[in-house]
């Protein structure tokens, strides 16, 4: 049964079968939570406790709809999503070390046929509607599979063909662009640590980690956080190879980071400053962990090329 506005599903502790989810695409995952795209109209979403089994179908509100894919003449199955989605916990004053089965919210941030404007909307899983759809201005696209920083009530996300990176106050419901004062060399958005938007580069040897903070005027600037040497960590071939180390993903409340390389996938514990070879696929985009501090393991939920 749909709520009144026919977006949401009450949740539900009986997975669909395997054959069903075998086209789902993993989106987000924190605070105990997985968000996947389904090539259901009328499942458009899915979101999951992964330990209970609890999910929860979510249909897109059809104003959503113009930034959230590309026009697709198949009414039966979804074009490309092209929209940046984040998943979070909703519960107050949570500490987030044991969500489980309470409210989410998925803040969506995505842009127009034409690139010239920005455009986001909140989903609640407590009143299971959509807020209006706040919009900016701003001339690049989305990066849509990139990662995204979640710091209080604000969502960082990056762009593409562009430094710039798109803040969505959710409370406020107010977009806003922040345009970094300097640029760094091959720099990604990996996620929040301390109370701000964490970034990493690598310049070999080097991992290089950074955050953007605002100054006393009020406009952005780098601090550099770690520099972690890799000559110890990683092997020499990977050092030597021209391609490159790329950082692919990063564990939330735990400071693991995750590297990609022409030998396979490894973590640095950014603490420790320890390394481990956890997969052995080669030259991978993307790491989204499923973490859950009542198991206290870290699981994939999908690896991509």
């Amino acid at each position: 049964m749909f709520a009144a506005r026919g977006v949401g599903t009450p949740p539900t502790s009986s997975p669909p079968p395997c054959r069903d989810r075998r086209k789902w695409r993993v989106l987000d995952s924190r605070h105990g939570l997985a968000l996947f795209d389904t090539p259901k109209r009328h499942e458009d979403f899915v979101v999951y406790d992964l330990l209970t089994g609890e999910h929860w179908e979510i249909h897109a509100d059809p104003k959503c709809h113009y930034f959230m894919w590309w026009p697709d003449d198949d009414d039966d199955l979804h074009a490309c999503l092209r929209c940046n989605a984040t998943l979070l916990c909703a519960k107050d004053r949570c500490g987030h070390l044991d969500c489980h089965g309470g409210p989410f919210r998925m803040a969506f941030v995505g842009c127009d046929y034409t690139g010239r404007a920005a455009h986001a909307t909140v989903y609640s899983s407590e009143t299971r509607e959509w807020t209006d759809v706040t919009s900016v201005e701003h001339e690049h696209y989305i990066h849509y599979t990139a990662h995204s920083a979640v710091v209080g009530d604000k969502v960082y996300v990056p762009c593409m063909e562009s430094d710039s990176l798109i803040v969505y106050n959710m409370g406020k419901r107010e977009l806003s662009v922040i345009d970094p004062p300097f640029v760094v060399q091959a720099i990604t958005l990996m996620g929040a640590e301390d109370g701000m938007p964490l970034f990493a580069s690598v310049v070999k040897p080097r991992l290089l980690l950074w955050s953007l903070e605002a100054g006393p005027s009020g406009a952005a600037r780098w601090t550099r956080h770690r520099v972690i040497e890799l000559k110890s960590l990683l092997p020499t071939t990977v050092l030597l190879d021209n391609s490159g180390v790329t950082p692919v993903g990063f564990a939330e409340g735990v400071g693991v980071i995750f590297l990609s390389t022409k030998a396979g996938l490894y973590t640095i514990e950014l603490s420790s400053r320890r390394s481990k070879k956890v997969h052995g696929r080669q030259s991978m985009e993307k790491v989204i962990p499923y973490m859950s501090f009542y198991t206290g393991a870290i699981m994939f939920l999908r690896l991509h090329h």
